[in-house]
């Protein structure tokens, strides 16, 4: 068995950070498709003491850029008006698939940017894994 901490970051967030987990794997290998439904699941296992606000953070975690563009246009960003649903993790887990894919967050295991889905990473005992929100800067 080899616990994992998955500590994920948003630029300029506030208290509405998706939480850092413990993911417990069975072996140090495993894909970063698998790395981030694992951590996802454990995201929401954190988050669901609080349906709205778990709601709002896996919103604004998966934002997309075309989401962000077309909102800005209007002077400000918001996340959707949706009754807070208890979230699915395969639902979120493949939003979080999509997320990655389309670049709006990246990984890094040990340091390193891992760069495909299927990839398959080796993961040391305290070596970090961490996601990251990439978030376009004004002007670029």
């Amino acid at each position: 068995m080899v616990d994992i901490e998955v500590r994920s970051r948003v630029p300029g967030a506030s208290g509405d950070d998706v939480p850092a987990v413990l993911v417990r794997l069975v072996g140090d290998r495993t894909t970063v498709r698998e790395l981030i439904r694992r951590a996802v699941e454990e995201q929401i296992r954190e988050l669901r003491a609080d349906a709205a606000r778990c709601r709002r953070v896996l919103d604004r975690q998966y934002l997309s850029n075309d989401d962000l563009r077309a909102q800005a246009c209007t002077g400000a960003i918001r996340l959707p008006r949706q009754a807070p649903a208890d979230p699915d993790v395969t639902t979120e887990a493949a939003r979080a698939h999509r997320a990655f894919a389309r670049g709006t967050f990246v990984v890094f295991v040990g340091g390193r940017q891992v760069v495909g889905l299927d990839e398959e990473v080796t993961l040391r005992l305290g070596e970090p894994v961490v996601f990251l929100r990439l978030v376009a800067l004004a002007g670029g």
